[in-house]
């Protein structure tokens, strides 16, 4: 019987093929932002996956294209967040500001109410206040000393 490797071991190896990067053994940084294409076809096929202007046919994967729609240091990182967090799926953001905007628009709809802590960060203040206000999601921002009558009332 074959053992189960630990979350750590796999996590050496998981979610890269060295097949991709001249047999390297261990994954190397890509310090690139554009990739090459085997033909043209190829290139425009990659395209049209990547900006959903088509389904991908089945086994059909998204090719490299620009670091900024597919990072190859940063999927190896996703692919490994999933198998230590046992997750079908996972994001990495490379800015905090990025994580905490697409967290909110992700969850939050016209109507909602946020309530968050004060004070945060200028940019996620900002965020919140102007554009979450702009598309209809009313916030409140309290204290750790407010008491919770102070957020009632202002509800």
């Amino acid at each position: 019987m074959r053992n189960k490797l630990s979350p750590e071991s796999l996590m050496m190896t998981h979610g890269y093929n060295p097949e991709w990067s001249e047999g390297a053994i261990k994954s190397p940084l890509f310090l690139t932002s554009t990739f090459t294409f085997q033909t043209a076809e190829e290139g425009k096929s990659f395209f049209e996956i990547a900006y959903s202007l088509r389904e991908n046919e089945q086994k059909e994967q998204l090719g490299l294209i620009y670091s900024r729609i597919n990072n190859p240091n940063l999927e190896i990182l996703e692919n490994r967040l999933c198998l230590w967090d046992k997750a079908d799926d996972c994001a990495v953001f490379e800015s905090g500001m990025s994580a905490i905007s697409t967290t909110l628009l992700e969850f939050l709809n016209p109507g909602d109410l946020l309530l968050f802590n004060s004070p945060t960060y200028k940019g996620t203040d900002h965020f919140i206040k102007d554009f979450l206000h702009k598309i209809g999601v009313e916030a409140i921002g309290f204290y750790p000393d407010q008491s919770k009558e102070y957020i009632i009332d202002k509800i």
